[in-house]
């Protein structure tokens, strides 16, 4: 992937959502805190903002990933509302982290490719 990143501040901002992303993530996994969505659902709408309008190879080259991103967390909240009387059951706590992690995931597997790690 031959991006520049000094001056490029879509992709700045975007590798900034993304490391937020995988603590979000990984912090879910770790406490199954459901408030942590809130901010999930911030920092993934700003990202496929801005993934979804770059036409450079940093963003195209991604652009699987970012699907899996949005598609799982999109699944997740689904998943947080269809439960009834608000209360999270055991089935609904093993999907929501089944999901949360494959949004962990994808973000790793940016990382990787854009040479951040």
């Amino acid at each position: 992937m031959a991006t520049e990143l000094e001056g490029n501040l879509p992709l700045q901002r975007f590798i900034q959502l993304l490391a937020e992303l995988n603590h979000q993530s990984a912090d879910m996994i770790k406490t199954g805190n459901l408030e942590i969505l809130t901010k999930m659902n911030d920092t993934v709408a700003e990202m496929h903002a801005i993934q979804s309008k770059g036409t450079d190879d940093a963003f195209t080259a991604i652009d699987e990933d970012m699907q899996a991103i949005c598609m799982n967390f999109n699944a997740t909240v689904a998943m947080v509302n269809s439960n009834e009387n608000g209360q999270t059951d055991a089935a609904t706590a093993t999907a929501v982290k089944k999901f949360v992690r494959n949004i962990f995931d994808a973000t790793v597997r940016i990382v990787y490719a854009y040479g951040l790690a």
